[in-house]
């Protein structure tokens, strides 16, 4: 097992997390971020599962935008014959708004993609992070197989 092994393991988990979150899940990300992995691996197999709000760690920054659209949206032209008129940042209309527009969450999970793709940087850490936890009794890091030093 080694590090590109388990940035790979993390990057699918992300990628199968944006794609089959809720609306709501969504919206929670890009309002306030909130993203967290949970790994596991041996010295053959990496298992990664992506939670919200629950563990916060490298990732949890990942995607939020406070509530903004996606910078896709700048790509569609006249926003309102498109999108509808967005009701005003920070409301709960907004929010209502988000979670009834499907083509609203597409561009939203287009833009959390085009995020784990571009922040390679937060993976790398949220992998170091996971193998620099302390070792356990057994003289390995408690999910961690990986040498230390």
């Amino acid at each position: 097992m080694n590090k590109a092994m388990i940035l790979e393991g993390l990057t699918r988990a992300l990628e199968s997390w944006v794609r089959n979150a809720f609306a709501a899940q969504l919206w929670q990300v890009h309002q306030s971020g909130g993203l967290g992995a949970f790994i596991e691996a041996d010295d053959e197999v990496v298992r990664v599962r992506i939670g919200l709000g629950e563990s916060r760690d490298a990732l949890a920054d990942l995607g939020q935008t406070d509530g903004r659209l996606p910078v896709t949206e700048a790509f569609l032209g006249d926003r309102d014959a498109i999108w509808g008129a967005p009701p005003p940042q920070g409301t709960d209309a907004r929010e209502r708004w988000f979670l009834s527009n499907q083509l609203a969450q597409d561009h939203a999970r287009q833009y959390l993609m085009a995020e784990v793709a571009e922040r390679h940087d937060l993976l790398e850490r949220c992998v170091d992070d996971w193998i620099a936890r302390p070792l356990t009794w057994s003289g390995r890091n408690e999910k961690s197989p990986l040498p230390r030093g």
